[in-house]
């Protein structure tokens, strides 16, 4: 006995370190891919292919593989995460309007399902019908939209086509609720409480970012109308992301925390692209791929908290330094990284998000810099009420190889991809 549990430990941690090896060679190899994306690909006139599209399939694998490397319960929730997977991966890369559309709600029905059926508390039913309600009745303007615009047309077909819609709104109501923009945000703090930690790694890493691929998508297509609103979007979301940090440092659930701070984000993003200058849109969608690595990890450093000590209520969780130093190692990195400081592409994210938004306007400069001092108070004080003070609370389980190898997983993009920022530059 003594002899097999040092074999098997090692054996696990091979295991480990063979998964790690696998992604690294699965990273490189897409990251090549994007490199090499410099114009866009058009498939048998169905599918296209462009750095966009490249780099949010990239972040969809990257997440799925996580999951399944992160869930403890795969086999029960695999009829749901595979559909949801191949869904995304067509919804990225389809070339008709009406396809996008078509897909880009279909994603929900296991989303939804995911959330009622593998959730653990009462309110999961609630929470799954407010993500249907808010999400369907702001795509209908969408579908109406597309009608006009002759719905068998493609987003290429399209630009010919704009003398027919008037109101730039019915495009991107149904991209404003799902980043979400701030007044249509209350489904997602509901769904990610509620969620499983599958559900709430693929809500942060990708099917929020599905509002952002539409807005580069549609926007284009009423960029002319665009500048007579803009300005009420960016104010609105210079508000939102203020009032959201503002929320979260009052939060006692530590979910519903990351949650907001989500929305935060998302704000920062729906801001940057709607200055309607390049290094906006290229900060935009860095941030959007920094976001969904991040929040990912850090729902799963609070599921790993939740199965010791069984809540999530961040007054619990005092001294976790002196009980659980490894996992307080992993909370200040990512709260680092959530707050964009250096070696991250957080930060350059964030640096081209604040030239493109002073840019735009002078007057934003002081909203900006506020924003940004909400969003580390927020982090930082989540991080004190975590790890300083005194613990009366023992870990009822120690922590796995397997959760190790996972958030090392999810950190290495977020750094390594500092030093190939021109992968990410679409020309």
């Amino acid at each position: 006995m003594k002899i097999m549990l040092p074999l098997m430990s090692s054996i696990i941690f091979m295991n480990n370190i063979s998964m790690v090896m696998i992604y690294l060679s699965f990273m490189t190899i897409m990251m090549l891919l994007i490199f090499n994306t410099k114009h866009m690909m058009i498939l048998d006139n169905t599918f296209m292919m462009d750095k966009f599209s490249m780099i949010l399939i990239l972040l969809t694998l990257m997440s799925i593989l996580l999951i399944m490397f992160s869930s403890q319960n795969m086999n029960k929730i695999s009829k749901t995460i595979i559909p949801i997977f191949i869904i995304l991966m067509f919804t990225f890369s389809v070339m008709s309007m009406l396809s996008f559309y078509i897909l880009f709600e279909l994603v929900l029905i296991p989303t939804m399902i995911l959330v009622m059926k593998s959730g653990k508390q009462p309110e999961r039913l609630q929470a799954s019908i407010y993500l249907m309600l808010y999400t369907i009745t702001a795509s209908l303007p969408l579908l109406v939209s597309i009608i006009l615009l002759n719905f068998n047309q493609s987003f290429i077909m399209s630009f010919m086509m704009m003398n027919k819609l008037n109101m730039p709104l019915l495009f991107m109501m149904a991209f404003l609720a799902k980043m979400p923009m701030f007044f249509t945000h209350l489904w997602l703090p509901k769904a990610h409480v509620e969620a499983p930690l599958e559900g709430s790694m693929i809500l942060a890493a990708i099917l929020l970012k599905l509002g952002g691929y539409g807005l580069i998508r549609f926007v284009p297509l009423c960029i002319s109308k665009i500048n007579k609103i803009n300005h009420w979007i960016i104010s609105i979301s210079m508000i939102g992301a203020t009032c959201t940090s503002l929320n979260c440092i009052r939060q006692k659930d530590l979910k519903s925390l990351i949650a907001y701070s989500s929305v935060a984000h998302m704000a920062l993003v729906l801001l940057s692209m709607f200055t309607l200058n390049y290094i906006g849109l290229m900060g935009a969608m860095i941030m959007m791929i920094a976001h969904g690595l991040s929040s990912s990890a850090l729902f799963l450093l609070t599921n790993d908290l939740y199965s010791k000590y069984h809540t999530r209520n961040i007054s619990s969780f005092k001294g976790l330094i002196t009980m659980l130093p490894n996992i307080t190692f992993w909370w200040f990195m990512f709260m680092a990284i959530n707050i964009s400081a250096p070696p991250s592409i957080n930060t350059m994210s964030e640096i081209m998000i604040m030239s493109s938004i002073i840019l735009w306007s002078m007057k934003s400069m002081m909203p900006i810099f506020l924003i940004s001092i909400m969003t580390t108070s927020f982090s930082m004080m989540m991080f004190l009420n975590l790890s300083h003070n005194k613990n009366e609370m023992l870990p009822s389980n120690p922590s796995t190889m397997k959760l190790f190898s996972s958030l090392f997983i999810h950190m290495i993009p977020l750094i390594l991809i500092l030093f190939k920022m021109d992968m990410m530059i679409t020309y």
